[in-house]
């Protein structure tokens, strides 16, 4: 789940959010290089100011489920087109995201960078971001946004 190359790697969602990058959903060939092969297929996915991290990624896979509806037979059939990927975007590893789950309690930020941070981290009943107290124990922390239904 990412637009590649804008967001390549781990949980392209949450940086997506954390960052104001573009998300969406890509087909491509492998390559050694982490999602770097040539896009057979890929789309964007609109991200809301409201979504967290579990709303976009649940989106994001929805969309690949019809990109690949649309492009299994020419995948099977070996009679897809690619494009080559327009450089080599963002690459977001698994240890980027271990970094900013551990919050700063001291970092500064405004309060939308920190609602940012909270709703890319919150992802369903993972216990993603936290800070840690005097004592060295961990608090997980998480952010509920509701959209006003009027």
């Amino acid at each position: 789940p990412g637009y590649n190359p804008v967001n390549r790697g781990w949980y392209p969602q949450v940086f997506a959010i954390i960052n104001d990058l573009k998300i969406g959903a890509t087909i491509h060939e492998i390559t050694e290089d982490l999602d770097g092969g040539a896009i057979i297929a890929r789309r964007f996915v609109e991200k809301k100011s409201y979504d967290t991290s579990l709303d976009l990624y649940n989106r994001i896979v929805d969309s690949e489920i019809e990109l690949f509806k649309e492009h299994i037979d020419s995948i099977i059939n070996l009679s897809y087109l690619t494009t080559a990927p327009e450089g080599n975007g963002n690459l977001f590893l698994k240890k980027d995201f271990n970094e900013i789950c551990k919050l700063n309690l001291e970092e500064k930020l405004t309060l939308g960078e920190a609602i940012n941070k909270l709703r890319a981290l919150t992802h369903g009943n993972f216990n993603n971001a936290f800070f840690e107290d005097d004592e060295g124990r961990k608090i997980y922390c998480k952010i509920k946004l509701e959209l006003d239904k009027k």
